[in-house]
């Protein structure tokens, strides 16, 4: 039996719901003092939250804002609960924890579920089964279906991560050196709500021998196989197979052309042994890659200097003007290497991969007067393009373009398949359940927060359609009509019939 505690029942009586197609409760599980209790001043600016007393009460409406607008997408007549507190966590002067959540509890085998022998999270388990599986007793304490652990040590701690702060905003325009709570919340609830698998990438055990929900999605393009059918070799193997564990539900790639881009592209023309296509990261910096893009001869940079005479970070030496610059990966930022490239007369810049596996993450801030496209490509593709030179001639045969690739989606695969991010070795905790970091814009659940991200949640309702929270497999969330498709005498029959279900609610509620 559940004991009823002192905080337990402070947390009870501080429970703050958000109402929407779904309401969601924040269960504040902080003492006296701490967390959304720290009665210290509120940190400003927070643009939509400066008006809270402390700093206590910012961090309660960050929370409460991200419910909403969870709540307001998803679709549940059973109420969610989350558990939620901050506590001083992992952090140093580079890294930290920055929090953490999850389904506090799963479910298989319930009414209605679209697979059996399948693990579902709470919240979307009791969506589905249209009650609360796991009720709490009477005296118990609510919240029995997500955990949220944030850590509080990153405001105003000289030895966590220097003078970086938590943004306590609500407008997706956190200052430099501040951390937006806002978002990270949004995502965390996200892996709490059904973005996220139960097995163990590191081994490919299933939990309790059992498959979920996430991976009845998820496939290996090499092996074609579903996680959900493979053994526990094959999934760790294809936890590491990057660039091609993919996600197979049909809302997602329906949606996908409406949210991804055509992703940048390394094109060679000649000599014809390498010529075709190559996967490519844009820069965050200097002008965009576009179509037709930039053509002309491939050269290598040579910089004659430092630990590596090949990775631009020091002013190229001999190199030939109007030729697009090849330069490797490491030992200095990229936008240094675009520099001392375009300082040499290069029209454009191809780095290298220094990783065994994925893309150079090209990120960066121009400092003023960058003019030429930067792209990075896989340390295979570099190597495949740098064995065409002649050993005692560092001049530019090959023929290429910087440009787009029309044909494919930036993060998705040649089917149109949005890719999971399966990168090698494997990442405990960031490793299957999450977008690749090869999707173009920025993705909410990437396992980075990337300053970029839009105020919506991209991708990840249509992922949720996929795995039932609008319905048994609905090939895509559905949309509201609008008033050039029913009408203003529809639109009016709307609008009563929403106010008499929100009054026979109100009668519910007060029964």
């Amino acid at each position: 039996m559940r004991k009823t505690t002192l905080l337990s029942l402070l947390a009870l009586l501080l429970a703050v719901p958000a109402f929407g197609a779904a309401t969601i409760t924040i269960v504040n599980m902080d003492g006296p003092g701490e967390g959304f209790n720290d009665p210290g001043p509120p940190l400003l600016p927070a643009a939509g939250n400066d008006t809270a007393a402390s700093v206590g009460e910012q961090r309660l409406n960050v929370f409460l804002a991200a419910a909403d607008q969870w709540g307001a997408i998803l679709d549940s007549d059973v109420e969610i609960f989350v558990r939620a507190n901050f506590d001083p966590l992992f952090c140093d002067a580079t890294s930290a924890v920055l929090g953490s959540a999850g389904a506090l509890v799963v479910q298989a085998n319930f009414d209605n579920a679209d697979f059996a022998d399948t693990w579902y999270h709470a919240a979307l388990a009791n969506r589905i089964a249209g009650v609360d599986l796991d009720p709490p007793p009477p005296e118990g304490l609510q919240g029995d279906d997500l955990q949220a652990r944030f850590n509080s040590d990153i405001d105003n701690n000289p030895n966590c991560l220097g003078t970086n702060n938590w943004y306590y905003g609500l407008d997706n325009n956190a200052p430099a050196n501040t951390t937006d709570l806002f978002q990270v919340v949004k995502h965390e609830l996200g892996h709490g709500l059904g973005f996220a698998n139960f097995a163990n990438e590191a081994t490919g055990a299933l939990f309790q021998n059992q498959a979920d929900i996430f991976t009845q999605f998820s496939r290996d393009n090499t092996t074609g196989l579903l996680w959900s059918e493979m053994n526990d070799a094959e999934r760790m193997a294809s936890a590491i197979n990057d660039q091609n564990l993919v996600w197979t539900g049909a809302a997602v790639r329906a949606e996908a052309p409406n949210v991804l881009v055509n992703p940048a592209a390394l094109v060679i023309t000649a000599p014809g042994g390498i010529a075709g296509t190559y996967a490519a990261q844009g820069a965050t910096y200097g002008p965009a890659v576009a179509v037709p893009g930039t053509s002309g001869s491939l050269a290598i940079a040579n910089d004659g200097a430092g630990a590596d005479p090949l990775d631009g970070c020091e002013p190229l030496a001999g190199f030939p003007a109007g030729n697009i610059a090849i330069i490797a990966r490491g030992n200095c930022a990229f936008v240094t290497k675009t520099q001392n490239a375009q300082a040499a007369g290069a029209i454009g810049v191809v780095v290298t991969n220094n990783a065994a596996t994925g893309l150079p993450p090209m990120g960066g801030t121009d400092p003023g007067g960058i003019t030429i496209p930067s792209i990075g490509i896989s340390m295979a593709d570099g190597d495949t393009i740098r064995g065409v030179f002649p050993v005692a001639n560092l001049g530019g045969a090959p023929q290429g373009s910087i440009t787009l690739d029309v044909n494919s989606l930036a993060g998705a695969d040649a089917n149109g398949f949005v890719k999971l991010f399966a990168p090698n070795p494997v990442q405990p905790g960031s490793s299957v359940s999450h977008w690749d970091t090869s999707a173009t814009p920025n993705l909410l659940m990437e396992p980075f927060i990337n300053p970029d991200i839009g105020t919506d949640v991209d991708l990840t309702d249509e992922l949720f359609a996929d795995i039932g929270w609008f319905g048994a497999n609905l090939p895509d969330i559905i949309e509201v009509p609008t008033v050039d498709t029913i009408g203003l005498f529809g639109l009016a029959l709307l609008l009563l019939a929403a106010a008499l279900w929100m009054m026979s609610r109100r009668r519910r509620e007060d029964v």
